[in-house]
């Protein structure tokens, strides 16, 4: 073979090699943008349903602890509304202790925040004291507008008006007043589970989330 033939061929080879390395360089691009948000859901799937799941407290805990942290570390800063149920989940609550084996008795904090966030209970569940609260709408995520709810065209400029039947698209934490920033767990009323509807009342703008005051309503 001649030089020219050698270099000609070795050009060839190296255009062929280049063409699957180019798309691999393309696919690790994308599986980068987008495995966050993918891990994020699972996660999120996979605490709710072992959240439903009708097992004893402490064996829940344990099953939710390795995912919770996993969320936390991972997708917390980007859903701090989903952080705040699961962190609630995963908190104990001091009448558990009565279950604990008495040779290993568990130590209780008793202090009223830690009782709120662990007694987390269903927003207008029958005999709740809770008939109204705050929920975030929306949260702003990669620049643009998540939305948590069914039922209007949420965005920064365009809220609903008082008195909209919104239906939740995912698990929410139901809230005393707005949160700003870092999230208060004493201000953590209760929960909302997903496909619940609730009534607008009225609503606020600011920041990173988008906030209504709501009222348990009917979904018919």
């Amino acid at each position: 073979m001649t030089p020219e033939n050698l270099v000609r061929l070795l050009q060839m080879t190296g255009a062929a090699l280049a063409i699957p390395a180019a798309a691999a360089g393309t696919f690790a691009a994308y599986q980068s943008y987008f495995s966050s948000d993918v891990t994020c859901q699972k996660l999120r799937n996979n605490i709710v349903a072992i959240m439903e799941r009708h097992v004893a407290p402490e064996t829940k805990r344990s099953l939710l602890k390795k995912d919770v942290t996993e969320f936390d570390k991972l997708c917390g800063e980007g859903d701090p509304d989903a952080r705040a149920i699961f962190q609630a989940a995963i908190t104990e609550h001091p009448g558990d202790a009565a279950h604990a084996p008495s040779a290993a008795p568990a130590h209780v904090d008793s202090s009223p925040q830690r009782q709120q966030t662990a007694s987390l209970g269903v927003f207008g569940a029958s005999g709740s004291k809770e008939h109204y609260g705050w929920v975030a709408l929306s949260r702003r995520q990669a620049g643009s507008w998540v939305p948590h709810f069914n039922g209007y065209s949420i965005s920064d400029t365009s809220l609903p008006p008082p008195g909209t039947i919104l239906s939740a698209k995912m698990m929410l934490p139901v809230w005393s007043e707005p949160q700003a920033g870092t999230n208060d767990p004493t201000k953590l009323q209760s929960r909302l589970p997903t496909g619940a509807c609730v009534r607008v009342l009225a609503t606020r703008g600011g920041g990173g989330r988008l906030w209504a005051e709501v009222a348990p309503a009917s979904c018919s």
